[in-house]
Order: structure tokens, then C-alpha cells, then sequence
């Protein structure tokens, strides 16, 4: 498996940086990736928490990301894996099996002229022909997200923050369409102390809420569960007493990237976290109000639900992907909970009413 959330028995990442190139936007001829609209493609799969985070952005500020868009291509892989890791085109009797069991995923078609090819000129199928093109011999995970240059046929970056972060200062300025009141990232020049803050904030919810879900789903000690599990529920709490204080989000009344970060999470916790990880002693829906409002504020925004937050292709991840399944019993996929739905997207479930389509089996 090679899903940063899923690499190293689920303990979770503790780097994602194998590349850490960035586009620039700096009309100077030195740029090594200069950022030219349609240039690009970012792979990402709808329920890698990692690859959340500059789909979210992307979304976010609406830059388009079709095929013939001319702003940054998204290519969404198939939403489960099987032993050859991410896929868009499947290619053995596994992940065959995995599509038919969820047909109405939401994956892109590769075959279009405008995705990469290989060298016998046929359509790119998994993540790993990626990161051997880029890096022959290439030993680190075949990770999202992964931001590929058309033009250079190599990888740029697969960091999930580095790329968030280039994504809104380096691409919204002349790409974005909308949002563009809100600043998900401090200024690093002029704004060098409050950066530092929403950097630290990031990076505490990176290993005591993101990723503190794969080291209680690793652990064979029942103690040590016990005792991640009430660490998480813990900084649940602090989260949401931070978010009330502060006024709506984590470091005041407007939205920032960190909380991006933790809404990410916190979908997931819902959706396929108390059930796949041992979570279910306490949701979002019924034991913390404040996270709930918070969830459900962001969720609504446009550009988030059906966008980049598609939930049932997010729950195929965990619910259908060998790693995390006891093959012999299947590999059923649920429906997402209408609970779920009617709480925390209640906008999103009253447009698919309005355009004819479930509210439960079709994502």
C-alpha cells in the first residue's frame, strides 16, 4: 500500500517530502516550474486526508481543474487500492473486483490525450509508473498527492502542506475564482509571528489528530489504545474550546488553512473512523456541539461537499481497501449515514433532492 496514511503497517507518515519542488509565479525566466495554466496535474484519491488538504484549497478558491480548463488538472485515482496501489485504470483481477463493488466511483479517465502516457504510449494506470518516470528506482511511498509538470514529464512535489500552501499563494492570484476575501495562509514576510502560529497549530494537528488515528489502529497493546484514543477525544476537546474562544475558528472570527486541516479529519472521523479504528465511543454529531457548527459551517462553503469532500468515495478508502479489510468477510461498502447528511450537509443533500439524485447511494 502506498497511501501515506497507510505505509508502515498504519503507523502514519512521518514525513511526506520525497519531492518538495513548487510552481512560481514569478514572471522572471528563472522558475523552474513556472506557472503556466493547464501545465500541471494533480493526482489525488477522495479519501487520503493528505491529498485533502491542497485538493481543499484548490477547490476552495475555485481554480478550474478539467481537462481543458487551463487552470491546475485533478486527476481522482480510484478511491480504494489493492496490491499494486493507487489505480485509475484497473488492471488485475483485485482491483477489477474493487470497481465493481463501487462502479459509482468517482475516478477520472486517463485515457484523455491530455494525461501523461508511458513509454509503450499507453495511458498512465497506477501512481507507481508515476514516481518511476520521475525517479527511476524510486524507493519511497507512491503517495498523493502528487503534482506532476507535463512539460518536464517529472514529479514536482508530493508534500501535502508544501503543496496547499504554493496552491494559494503561488496559483490563486490569477487563477482563483472565488473566496478570494479569505487568506488561508499568513503572510511568511509580513505576517512572520502569525505564521508561525497557524505553522505550529498545523503541525500539532498533523500528529495528534491526523495521524493518532493509524497509531491506535497499529497498536497491539490494549493500554496503549486506550491511551491514544483518550489523547485524541482529548484534543477534540481542546480544539473545540479553542474554536469557541477564538470566535468561529482556530485563530479567530476567518477561516485559515489549519482549520482545513482539522475538518479534514474530522469528516473522517464520522464516516469511517469510529468504525474501521475503534472510534465509536464518541462523534462529532453527539458529543461535541461547537466542532459540530464548526464541521457544518466549512462543509457548506462552496467548493467543499461534492467538490473535493465526496463522502462515500472518502469511506471506500477505509472500508474497502484490503489494508484495512478482513478480506474473507468482503469487501461490503456501506452507504453514508443519513444522520450524517441531514446534520452536517444538510445544503448538500437538499441540491441533490433538487437534481434528482440519492441522497445515500450515489456520492
Amino acid at each position: 500500500m502506498d497511501c501515506l496514511c497507510c505505509i508502515d503497517g498504519g503507523v502514519g507518515p512521518q514525513t511526506d517530502n520525497e519531492f518538495l519542488g513548487s510552481i512560481c509565479n514569478l514572471n522572471n525566466g528563472k522558475a523552474k516550474f513556472p506557472a503556466e495554466p493547464g501545465r500541471y496535474i494533480m493526482y489525488v484519491v477522495a479519501g487520503c486526508p493528505f491529498a485533502a488538504r491542497p485538493w481543499s484549497v484548490l477547490s476552495f478558491y475555485g481554480i478550474p481543474t478539467d481537462c481543458n480548463s487551463g487552470g491546475l488538472r485533478v486527476v481522482k485515482m480510484f478511491p480504494a487500492a489493492h496490491e499494486d496501489g493507487w489505480f485509475s485504470i484497473a488492471q488485475s483481477e483485485g482491483e477489477r473486483g474493487l470497481v465493481e463493488q463501487f462502479p459509482d466511483a468517482k475516478c477520472d479517465d486517463v485515457n484523455d490525450a491530455c494525461f501523461p502516457r508511458c513509454s509503450e504510449g499507453r495511458a498512465i494506470h497506477h501512481i507507481w509508473q508515476l514516481y518511476e518516470i520521475a525517479k527511476p528506482g524510486f524507493s519511497g511511498a507512491k503517495s498523493v498527492p502528487l503534482l506532476w509538470d507535463t512539460k518536464k514529464g517529472t514529479a514536482v512535489s508530493n508534500s501535502s502542506l508544501g503543496l496547499a500552501e504554493m496552491i494559494a499563494t503561488q496559483l490563486v492570484p490569477t487563477m482563483g475564482t472565488r473566496n478570494l476575501d479569505v487568506k488561508l495562509f499568513p503572510s511568511r514576510i509580513h505576517e512572520k509571528e502569525l505564521y508561525q502560529e497557524h505553522d505550529e497549530l498545523v503541525k500539532f494537528i498533523h500528529s495528534n489528530i491526523t495521524t493518532t488515528v493509524y497509531k491506535i489502529n497499529s497498536t497491539g497493546n490494549g493500554r496503549d489504545h486506550d491511551r491514544l484514543v483518550e489523547a485524541y477525544y482529548n484534543t477534540l476537546e481542546e480544539m473545540q474550546t479553542r474554536i469557541q474562544k477564538n470566535g468561529g475558528y482556530l485563530m479567530g472570527p476567518s477561516m485559515r488553512f489549519v482549520d482545513i486541516v482539522l475538518v479534514i479529519s474530522l469528516i473522517r472521523l464520522d464516516l469511517a473512523y469510529q468504525w474501521r479504528f475503534g472510534l465509536g465511543r464518541r462523534s462529532i454529531r453527539e458529543n461535541y456541539p461547537v466542532l459540530l457548527k464548526y464541521l457544518t459551517t466549512i462543509l457548506n462553503m462552496e467548493g467543499m461537499l461534492g467538490e473535493c469532500v465526496l463522502p462515500r468515495d472518502i469511506m471506500a478508502l477505509y472500508f474497502m481497501t484490503p489494508k484495512w479489510v478482513n478480506m474473507s468477510a468482503g469487501k461490503t461498502l456501506p452507504l453514508v449515514p443519513e444522520a450524517w447528511e441531514q446534520t452536517c450537509a444538510p445544503g448538500y443533500c437538499e441540491r441533490k433532492k433538487g437534481s434528482g439524485g440519492d441522497s445515500t447511494t450515489k456520492e
